[in-house]
């Protein structure tokens, strides 16, 4: 019996949960059928909710505080700035955060980027430190707002004169070594200088510009290293180069790598009468040799070094027993001594000097369509020479010769150069000094025709 019991028992629960459950479906059906079929009806009273919701709202809430943050800080020059060179120095942006009062359909859509803040430089009329109030203000001037609340109510700012100056350039190669026979040539920038821009106080801390090239000695040829420019103040410490503005950051430093050489020495006479033997006059030469640097190796070709201009014999006198020749070096060379010039002494104390009237005078190469005779019937020469070898001559021993193979000759008397010959013995060691001319008389023959 109790079993029996237990299982009707089992079956009336069956039964009630198949109830429940039919009912749900239908009323889950009856829902759906409702609203599939009053679509309209149903967004309708959604949108008369939110409608009477909003009205509730903006009547029993009408003003809101809403707040925004991080605005940032703006600051325009003005004219007045701009025309006088002053410029603000420094960080003095940043960003500000605000809390504003307003109508709840006026500022709840409002965002930070809606609003501007700026600093009011109309005051600034010089160089100085400024306490400027920050100024807030909507993008949209037709929305109506309080501001309650603005965290940075005011910036302090340093304004300084901007001004542009040119430094010149230090080039350097602080880490060069050189082997013995090579010499580094004084070192330069490309460009020579710089233009900076920046605030006066600051210029006026500048003490120099340096280039400081790195040189790890690989090569011993002259050449180029890109380097950047550092900045040194008067006080010896660097300036940070983003303080100011440069023309450029960095520069060509030039290495100029040159090969040295001592060489001798050498000098040429020009004014040598036929018959004088150059090696009677003796002299001393100071310096005998200079050190020289060349910026290749055409150094290595040469065994002395002849100087570019000549001595003239016949400017040799009683009374001027030195000599001074200039020293001239080929292009790109470099005079490492530094004397710029020779010092010749003439060994002629024993010298005398004496005038000889002189009338063997000829002339040679008279031009063929040109009849030439002398005029000048005697010339006086100043001779200077040993005093034994001079006391042996006389005016017969001279001859007096005008070339007139390379002279420009007109109708009429004219004035040329003649050469002086000294015959004998003593034309070997005497000479006359000075240069020396005669009158000719030049009459045209006829043309020639080639």
């Amino acid at each position: 019996m109790s079993s029996l019991n237990d299982s009707n028992d089992t079956q009336e629960e069956l039964s009630a949960e198949k109830k429940k459950k039919f009912h749900l479906v239908g009323l889950l059906k009856g829902l759906a059928k409702f609203f599939f079929g009053n679509v309209w009806i149903v967004l309708i009273s959604v949108i008369l909710a939110f409608v009477a919701w909003f009205a509730i709202s903006v009547n029993e809430f009408p003003e809101i505080d809403k707040s925004l943050i991080g605005i940032p800080i703006e600051a325009e020059p003005t004219d007045f700035m701009k025309s006088n060179n002053l410029q603000i120095i420094g960080d003095y942006t940043g960003t500000t955060d605000i809390r504003i009062s307003g109508k709840r359909y006026d500022i709840s859509d409002l965002k930070a980027e809606d609003f501007t803040a700026a600093l009011d430089l109309t005051n600034v009329r010089r160089a100085g430190t400024y306490d400027l109030s920050v100024t807030i203000a909507c993008k949209n001037d037709k929305v109506e707002y309080s501001l309650v609340e603005n965290t940075q109510m005011a910036v302090t700012i340093t304004v300084d004169e901007i001004a542009a100056r040119e430094f010149p350039i230090t080039a350097s190669a602080p880490d060069i070594s050189l082997p013995e026979g090579y010499y580094v040539d004084e070192i330069t920038s490309n460009p020579p200088t710089v233009t900076i821009t920046g605030s006066v106080s600051v210029l006026d801390e500048i003490n120099r510009v340096e280039a400081n090239a790195s040189y790890d000695g690989s090569t011993l040829e002259s050449h180029e290293v890109k380097t950047d420019l550092t900045i040194y103040k008067n006080n010896g410490s660097r300036l940070d180069n983003s303080t100011v503005k440069l023309s450029t950051d960095n520069v060509l430093v030039n290495i100029p790598i040159l090969i040295q050489k001592e060489l001798p020495l050498k000098f040429r006479f020009t004014g040598v009468p036929q018959n004088f033997d150059i090696d009677t006059l003796k002299y001393t030469m100071q310096p005998q040799s200079i050190m020289v640097a060349a910026p290749d190796g055409s150094i290595n070709n040469l065994s002395e070094l002849e100087l570019e201009d000549p001595i003239n014999l016949t400017d040799i006198r009683i009374n001027q027993t030195v000599s001074t020749v200039p020293i001239k070096l080929p292009e790109g060379y470099k005079n490492l001594s530094g004397i710029n010039s020779v010092r010749i002494t003439w060994d002629i104390a024993d010298y005398s000097k004496l005038d000889f009237p002189v009338s063997n005078i000829t002339i040679v190469n008279e031009p063929d369509n040109m009849d030439v005779s002398v005029i000048t019937r005697e010339l006086t020469l100043t001779v200077i020479g040993p005093s034994e070898d001079i006391s042996a001559l006389s005016s017969t021993d001279f001859y007096v010769t005008a070339n007139l193979l390379s002279t420009s000759l007109h109708d009429g008397s004219q004035d040329v150069p003649v050469s002086i010959i000294i015959s004998g013995s003593s034309g070997k060691t005497c000479w006359a000094v000075g240069s020396y001319k005669i009158t000719v008389s030049a009459v045209t023959t006829s043309v020639n025709e080639e």
